[in-house]
């Protein structure tokens, strides 16, 4: 018959294991939960972090492209400003499990952005502003510290998660690939105000062209309205010359491409050429007929508004601005944009 001793060796034993197992339990249940909150404010933190490295650098690219004072922010209207706003916005409001750090990037040095220091609250000007390597975009780390369910057994009350995004906005000497509309604007020397309805094209920019580019050399109407309905363009450094298209026609497949854009409303880029006679050396804006060629000098955002009928001799559009660059931004962005700029790169970059 087993002692009473022994009995209660087994009881302390099976008390044991079930302690331990419970500890395995509770380790298996907070991996699973708390892994899956930290998941969930990791996705979060991120979303934060791109919106706020977007909103600080858009803050920060437009202070650049100030015709006065560029570089200088609006009192209490900075890059600080625009960041915490968006973190407000953005599940990261002041006081929370969320909290967050900001610094000016300026061009890449190898493989990473320069860091030119802390983004402050009452900073009056962009690092930059006066000499030396400009600020181009703006990095924000975010750190969220939810506290835990399960793993609190092990001593750990919170699960720390760091994200980060960075973003930046400037000039690029080339052009995007499949991007650009074949619509000639011909720089007039003063960029148009935001909103401003411009006549992209007025009839004729030369003898036998009316305003139409030809990214291939081909002058079919096909080729034609197969570019202003799916953008085919090659990407290119500017200054380009291409040739134009004469495009006198009154195909009703260039109309319907041109209503497309018109319906749908959505920002397009223009190429802005020199005028007749106009250029730089071997690249030239001029000729006859099918010889006409146009040497694209820079880049500009428009809504393409509407176009004369029968014949499509003047299109018109509306100037946006500014255009959020799709996927990431090109490696040769160095310096921010200037007021002269009509068209800047902007976007994440990491």
């Amino acid at each position: 018959m087993p002692s009473m001793r022994s009995r209660d060796g087994e009881r302390g034993q099976i008390l044991i294991l079930f302690a331990g197992g419970l500890v395995v339990l509770l380790l298996i249940l907070g991996l699973v939960v708390d892994g899956g909150t930290a998941f969930v404010n990791r996705r979060d933190g991120q979303n934060s972090a791109d919106l706020a490295a977007l909103a600080g650098t858009k803050k920060l690219a437009d202070t650049w492209r100030q015709a006065s004072n560029p570089g200088v922010y609006p009192v209490g209207n900075g890059a600080y400003q625009a960041i915490q706003t968006s973190m407000t916005a953005n599940d990261c409001p002041v006081g929370g499990i969320c909290t967050w750090t900001a610094h000016y990037v300026g061009p890449r040095s190898g493989a990473t952005f320069q860091d030119l220091g802390p983004v402050g609250e009452f900073d009056a000007t962009i690092p930059g502003s006066a000499s030396g390597t400009k600020a181009i975009g703006i990095k924000v780390d975010v750190t969220r510290t939810p506290r835990t369910y399960f793993l609190g057994v092990i001593g750990q009350s919170t699960w720390t998660v760091g994200t980060a995004a960075t973003a930046i906005g400037g000039t690029f000497p080339g052009a995007p690939a499949e991007q650009l509309l074949p619509i000639a604007f011909v720089d007039t020397g003063t960029l148009p105000d935001l909103g401003a309805l411009v006549a992209l094209t007025n009839g004729a920019n030369g003898p036998g062209n009316f305003g139409w580019v030809s990214w291939t050399g081909s002058n079919s109407s096909g080729g034609l309205w197969t570019s202003i309905c799916t953008p085919d363009n090659p990407s290119f450094t500017l200054p380009f010359q291409f040739p134009g298209d004469p495009g006198k026609t009154n195909s009703s497949d260039v109309r319907a491409c041109l209503q497309q854009w018109v319906d749908n409303g959505e920002s397009v880029l223009i190429p802005i050429v020199y005028p007749s006679g106009e250029g730089t050396a071997g690249c030239k804006t001029g000729g006859t007929g099918n010889n006409f060629a146009f040497c694209i000098k820079s880049i500009a955002v428009f809504k393409i508004t509407g176009y004369t009928q029968p014949a499509v001799d003047q299109i018109n559009g509306m100037y946006q601005g500014t255009y959020a660059y799709s996927g990431s931004v090109p490696a040769g962005v160095t310096a921010p944009p200037t007021a002269t700029d009509k068209f800047y790169y902007f976007g994440l970059a990491q």
